[in-house]
């Protein structure tokens, strides 16, 4: 008897094989599970992932992601992500308030039409929280960013120190 459980940690599986095959492009489309493929270049007008990478850490600790995130031609909203590779992913942000570093979770980050927005240490990023096993460099960590819209962008980050 499969439980709900193995069912989602083997669709997670087939999500992070596809990824990794296209791990290289280090790009990626918005899609489903099933069209989890890199391109050269997203659909003309269409949210684009570049440049994505996460740190390396230890499994049961905490890790991030890092990427640029193209808005393509219509607004856009991100609201959240989720990863197989830990118990929770959570968009947040760092900041400096009177001389000190604090980190607050950002539920929404909107970008207008044709904007940018670079993931980066220091700033906004994608916080990989309780992994579930160790990221080491050379890894792949598949991740999917979620809009407002409902649909997703699929990543494929590889694990690299910064």
């Amino acid at each position: 008897m499969t439980t709900a459980k193995q069912r989602s940690l083997k669709q997670w599986s087939r999500v992070g094989l596809a990824m990794m095959l296209a791990a290289c492009a280090g790009e990626s489309r918005p899609g489903s599970a099933d069209s989890a493929v890199a391109s050269a270049a997203a659909p003309a007008g269409q949210p684009l992932v570049r440049d994505a990478w996460v740190r390396p850490a230890d499994s049961g600790a905490m890790s991030a992601a890092y990427f640029v995130l193209h808005g393509g031609r219509d607004s856009l909203e991100l609201v959240g992500a989720a990863t197989p590779v830990a118990r929770a992913a959570e968009v947040h942000e760092s900041m400096q308030h009177d001389g000190m570093m604090h980190m607050q979770p950002r539920p929404v980050i909107a970008l207008a039409p044709g904007d940018s927005l670079v993931f980066a240490p220091g700033g906004l990023h994608v916080m990989l929280i309780d992994l579930l096993r160790p990221l080491s460099e050379g890894d792949t960590v598949p991740l999917v960013l979620r809009t407002a819209r409902g649909d997703s962008l699929q990543v494929a980050a590889p694990v690299r120190r910064p």
